[in-house]
């Protein structure tokens, strides 16, 4: 029997028991037992909807807030008679957050885009491999470098700030690259993206401890069987693998891509460390917020529309055009979100069950 045939019996069981309860309910034929039964299950489950119901209000009422200040009319803002729906619609600040003056938007996303996805595919790679080494080598050793891997969980990264900006200020690889240029100094790579593939690919880039752990807990819960007929037919480490252990534990890296691109996507940290450009979306919407004033005078001088209906110094004007901002910035993640949001979910409910 299929799983949809079966949750189809399933279905109509539930159905017929709940109007079995009603019928007999009427008629007197019900236990004391079986009502107080009846009555636990549906506060349980009135319990369960207002939790899911006060999760759901608190999740999007700050991007509804955001969507109703990004697209009230400047004439309406402050007006506190339409606290939910903008009386009236305008797309004013909307057109100014994708001008060039403020976020430059659509060369800004292909920039971040692109970049973003080669950070999560180095991450997801180097953090893979040093899961699946600490899940399946034995080697003295092996637990003091995890915990060091799980250390860096807890450190904060700005205990790291000033080592990792000195490394990159002067890169050298035990002093090669001196020795070749001949003056003894390394590379200067500060402002330029490769410092944060360099990271991301030796698994120090943003969160790769928390991805170790949560793909070693994915890689302990498979069986080793597989691994050990592999191993025996000539397979060696890398080939088992991509070969094996990748498509087995899909789940768990999409969940871990899932994230890695979230977390890289909205990284501010990194980038103003190690790479301050001003294309990066999160950063430049960060950057943003200070100087606001300055940058929505100066859009509105481009448009003859703009410099007649908005006052750069009124703080409404001010949030409407820093909600459309922020609005632009998460939409991206959103759209997402919606296509992998169904395997994230079943990726990160299995993930971690396995284990010694």
């Amino acid at each position: 029997m299929t799983k949809l045939k079966r949750k189809e019996r399933m279905q109509k069981a539930e159905e017929m028991a709940g109007i079995s309860f009603w019928v007999d309910l009427k008629k007197g034929r019900l236990t004391k037992y079986a009502i107080q039964k009846k009555v636990k299950n549906i506060i349980a489950s009135a319990f369960r909807y207002i939790i899911l119901i006060c999760l759901g209000f608190v999740v999007i009422t700050p991007i509804w807030n955001l969507v109703k200040d990004a697209f009230t009319s400047p004439a309406m803002l402050g007006d506190k008679s339409s606290s939910w729906i903008p009386q009236q619609v305008s797309t004013i600040f909307m057109e100014m957050a994708l001008s060039e003056k403020i976020m430059d938007y659509l060369p800004s996303l292909g920039y971040t885009l692109l970049t973003t996805a080669v950070l999560t595919f180095l991450q997801v790679l180097s953090t893979g491999l040093a899961a699946y080494s600490f899940a399946r080598l034995k080697f003295k050793g092996s637990n003091i470098l995890f915990f060091f891997v799980v250390l860096t969980i807890v450190v904060p990264s700005d205990a790291l700030m000033l080592a990792q900006y000195a490394a990159f200020r002067n890169f050298d690889i035990f002093g090669l690259i001196g020795l070749i240029k001949g003056n003894g100094v390394g590379i200067n790579m500060i402002n330029k993206p490769i410092s944060q593939f360099i990271l991301a690919g030796t698994g120090m880039g943003v969160k790769s401890g928390l991805y170790i752990y949560f793909m070693r807990q994915g890689v302990r819960g498979l069986p080793i069987s597989v691994e050990e007929a592999a191993h025996v037919d000539g397979a060696g480490f890398l080939r088992t693998f991509f070969s094996i252990v990748v498509p087995s534990m899909s789940g768990s890296i999409l969940t871990v891509s899932v994230l890695s691109f979230l977390w890289n996507y909205t990284d501010v940290y990194y980038t103003s460390l190690l790479n301050p450009n001003i294309h990066h979306l999160a950063y430049q919407y960060t950057t943003l917020q200070g100087n606001m004033r300055p940058g929505i005078t100066s859009a509105a001088q481009t448009n003859d529309v703009w410099l007649k209906t908005i006052d750069a110094t009124n703080p409404f004007v001010q949030t409407a055009t820093i909600s459309a901002c922020a609005l632009l910035v998460v939409v991206p993640l959103l759209i997402m979100y919606c296509f992998v949001q169904k395997r994230f979910v079943q990726g990160a409910a299995r993930s971690g069950l396995g284990g010694d």
